[in-house]
């Protein structure tokens, strides 16, 4: 009942953002945020969540067994007061910065004083969340701002995490976390990406090892393929270790003749 109450409530206190009729850009929403948070303050708002995120006092959940930043009160899991179809955000300002992005689970959690931005569109949303975890200067706000842009319905998002991944300047967590979303993403192109990362000699072994453990994520019709060509073709025995452990826990056919050619010393295609 009170989450049927909180998402009416959301529904009557949007505040219409003026930005045209395709909705606020991922500049303008910025824009917005850094103009209602202020210098040092925390400015809200929500948008379309994609179909199956579902938001509970216990945290965030995809689906019947997913969970993600789950908190259990004791031995029952069981989910309470979930509410579905959107997802509200606050983002924390201060000295003028970003500093702080979380998701809302429960209505008494809102940050008293926030400035309410009402709904966006899910693409800006999550486009602009992404910026937050490009931001260098953003600390943890950088990895605490990725949830949230994922569970967006905003169609795909992983060139923008792909070019995060890339970024050498960026801390390696925030890397790791861009590494880890784009193995969820689809299209073979994204393999395609993270077997690079996973074979570049001039990269961070942690990196390369967050690459390859992406390509296990992937469907097992590219995911295992892209993580033979690995165990063949990187230069670190590391890599090719770490390629081969996920093989290891595939029940691809094909994994077991690719080990047999590797006990045999046998380096064919």
């Amino acid at each position: 009942m009170r989450a049927r109450a909180w998402a009416a409530t959301l529904a009557l206190t949007v505040v219409a953002l003026p930005l045209g009729g395709e909705g606020a850009t991922a500049q303008g929403l910025a824009a917005h945020v850094k103009d209602a948070a202020g210098a040092n303050g925390t400015a809200r708002f929500h948008f379309d969540a994609k179909p199956g995120v579902e938001v509970c006092d216990q945290g965030i959940r995809m689906g019947d067994h997913s969970y993600m930043q789950w908190h259990s009160h004791g031995w029952d899991d069981t989910p309470t007061h979930c509410t579905s179809g959107f997802l509200e955000v606050e983002v924390e300002a201060r000295d003028g910065a970003v500093r702080d992005v979380k998701i809302v689970t429960r209505r008494e959690d809102r940050t008293e004083g926030a400035a309410e931005l009402g709904e966006v569109g899910a693409p800006e949303a999550a486009h602009y969340l992404l910026s937050i975890a490009r931001a260098s200067e953003a600390g943890k706000a950088a990895e605490h701002a990725m949830l949230p842009a994922m569970l967006a319905d905003a169609g795909e998002v992983w060139p923008d995490l792909m070019a995060i991944a890339r970024d050498r300047s960026l801390d390696s967590g925030v890397r790791r976390s861009a590494l880890f979303w784009i193995g969820q993403a689809a299209g073979e192109v994204v393999s395609k990406d993270l077997q690079d990362v996973a074979t570049a000699d001039d990269e961070d072994q942690g990196i390369r090892d967050a690459a390859v453990f992406a390509l296990s994520q992937r469907p097992e019709d590219e995911g295992v393929s892209a993580l033979m060509d690995v165990a063949r073709t990187a230069e670190q025995a590391k890599t090719r270790k770490t390629a081969l452990f996920w093989l290891a826990q595939s029940k691809d056919p094909r994994v077991l003749p690719f080990f047999e050619e590797i006990l045999l010393g046998k380096r064919g295609g």
